[in-house]
């Protein structure tokens, strides 16, 4: 489904329902980091003297719309399935997992993204917070946590980068990641696993970055 038209949500929604009936995880993965209309804009701000200056307004209004708005409208959505998984289990809760970014919490920018993408990343931990506020305030069996992922194998990022993090300092970092490396897919799928699982764990927002963010401001 197109997370940012709300037709195609509602319509992701009632496919879910005839399937299962209920829902008991829904992860938030879509978003982006640069533009969705323009295929140079990287190369733009690595050949700009001030790296604002290829900014847009409409490219800060489509990452808005894709990393923080859209996950508040998919959960409004699906709030009523998730009730029904979680009312299908003993004392059960349901699971949302917002997937923020490590970006969330560093206050450095990088020519290989726009600007609006901390600020999204940041946005939506709030809204992760206020949420599992809302729903645990109100006695509504949905957690709600975020995770915030460092450096991990994605279409978002290059091979050549993630050799990268264990001798180079990439744009905007000013020591390297204490590991030396990029995260695996079994270090992201467990703890997505235990954000799932846990009905005691609600509200967290967790790093799952290998202490980038710890040396990096």
């Amino acid at each position: 489904m197109d997370v940012t038209d709300e037709e195609s949500v509602k319509a992701g929604a009632k496919h879910i329902e005839g399937i299962d009936g209920k829902l008991d995880i829904l992860v938030n993965n879509a978003g982006f980091a640069a533009s969705l209309r323009d295929p140079d804009f990287v190369a733009k701000k690595y050949a700009a003297e001030d790296i604002f200056e290829p900014e847009t307004v409409q490219n800060w209004v489509d990452i808005f719309a894709l990393n923080t708005i859209a996950p508040f409208f998919i959960i409004r959505t699906f709030q009523s399935l998730l009730l029904k998984g979680a009312h299908s289990r003993p004392q059960g809760t349901s699971s949302v997992i917002n997937i923020s970014s490590v970006a969330a919490k560093m206050n450095t920018t990088s020519p290989m993204i726009t600007v609006a993408y901390s600020v999204t990343k940041a946005a939506l931990d709030k809204l992760t917070l206020v949420l599992a506020t809302s729903f645990g305030g109100r006695g509504i069996p949905i957690r709600v946590n975020a995770l915030q992922p460092g450096p991990f194998a994605s279409e978002m990022v290059t091979p050549e980068f993630l050799e990268g993090l264990k001798t180079t300092l990439a744009p905007g970092q000013v020591a390297l990641i204490p590991a030396r490396r990029h995260g695996t897919d079994a270090e992201m799928g467990t703890t997505a696993l235990y954000l799932a699982i846990s009905d005691y764990t609600n509200g967290a927002v967790l790093s799952v970055d290998g202490g980038l963010s710890l040396v990096n401001p």
